[in-house]
């Protein structure tokens, strides 16, 4: 779907890669359900709304947002001045809306934008959330993967001074010269939802069921220039012991593994699981313990390290894993190229 079959994995010339995964996007068949599930019981606070076309925006201060959820619907979510937002067609189920990749600016946005353009990589779309400036497309296996780059570094003063509007529109990425600073938070301030069973930090990785791992592996290195990690340390939290048979770690250029790839065997393409990150064991002892006192179902964690992980469904049943991540920036030490 990106209009190119690629045969290698080297990064397209001139393209750049994202930092991190930032955040996941979901469309949910009943909103008000899966907001209390996230805030009451996942910890993560409700910072930004948009009615107009039945959206939420959660985060404990590290982004913007760490996870969005979109109401199922049957028709085009359009957005400010007419833009539309969420085509007629998509977004009639629940599941997967896309993933949110965090470039480092929008200088390197723009380039990307320009570079993949020449390689004959078809783009879905750019467009001004105000928050961010972003770019979409689609990968082989039809999940949806957003390219942005923050534009203010208040996000929260943006958000208090749109409460309950449309806010996203077209964008031209070549109209004006593109801001060369960047404008994520190294230093976030970082908020804690104490009333929930569990206190998440951030959206911290990500795995797609896809048909083809190779296929798919290529289209992430040579498009969006992920790099392949390996090691222990990077399996999915959950996942049992080590690496999945047939599965691909990858991660961006903060150095994290970010997102798995593994076979759909029978299951349709598209997520599998998400992570939010949790500062300690001690931290999601405690949250267990919540857990188990409100009746609340959750699996506990498998394999070498059961401590450090647990699983919800939430009531899409997407599965969500909290885990207590490393946050030591030193995983591709250990990439092969």
């Amino acid at each position: 779907m990106t209009g190119t079959a690629f045969t290698g994995t080297s990064l397209v010339d001139g393209a750049l890669p994202p930092r991190r995964l930032a955040h996941v996007n979901l469309f949910v068949a009943d909103l008000a359900a899966s907001l209390d599930f996230y805030t009451r019981i996942c910890g993560l606070e409700l910072v930004f709304s948009e009615p107009g076309i039945g959206a939420c925006f959660l985060s404990n201060g590290h982004s913007h947002h760490d996870l969005a959820l979109m109401q199922v619907s049957e028709e085009a979510r359009v957005g400010r001045d007419g833009h539309v937002q969420v085509s007629r067609g998509r977004g009639r189920a629940p599941g997967l809306n896309h993933l949110g990749w965090e470039m480092a600016s929008e200088a390197d946005l723009v380039a990307t934008i320009g570079a993949l353009g020449t390689a004959g990589v078809r783009l879905h779309r750019t467009v001004d959330h105000q928050i961010s400036r972003s770019a979409y497309l689609f990968d082989p296996d039809g999940s949806y993967h957003e390219l942005y780059a923050d534009a203010a570094t208040d996000w929260r003063e943006i958000y208090r001074a749109n409460e309950n509007q449309l806010i996203t529109g077209g964008w031209d990425p070549h109209a004006a010269a593109a801001d060369p600073i960047p404008r994520w938070e190294a230093a976030p301030v970082t908020a804690r939802v104490d009333s929930a069973a569990l206190h998440p930090v951030r959206t911290a990785w990500a795995a797609l069921r896809v048909t083809d791992v190779g296929r798919a592996e290529r289209f992430f290195r040579a498009v969006l220039g992920l790099r392949p990690l390996t090691g222990s340390a990077v399996a999915l939290p959950g996942s049992g012991s080590g690496a999945l048979p047939g599965q691909v770690v990858l991660g961006g250029s903060a150095g994290r593994p970010d997102l798995t790839l593994r076979p759909a065997g029978g299951l349709p393409p598209g997520l599998d699981a998400f992570v939010l990150s949790v500062d300690s064991v001690d931290e999601l002892s405690r949250g267990r313990r919540r857990l188990a006192a409100s009746g609340t179902p959750f699996q506990e964690g498998t394999g070498d390290t059961p401590t450090r992980t647990l699983e919800l469904h939430d009531p899409d049943g997407n599965r969500v894993v909290f885990a207590v991540v490393e946050q030591k920036e030193h995983f591709l030490e250990q990439s092969v190229t």
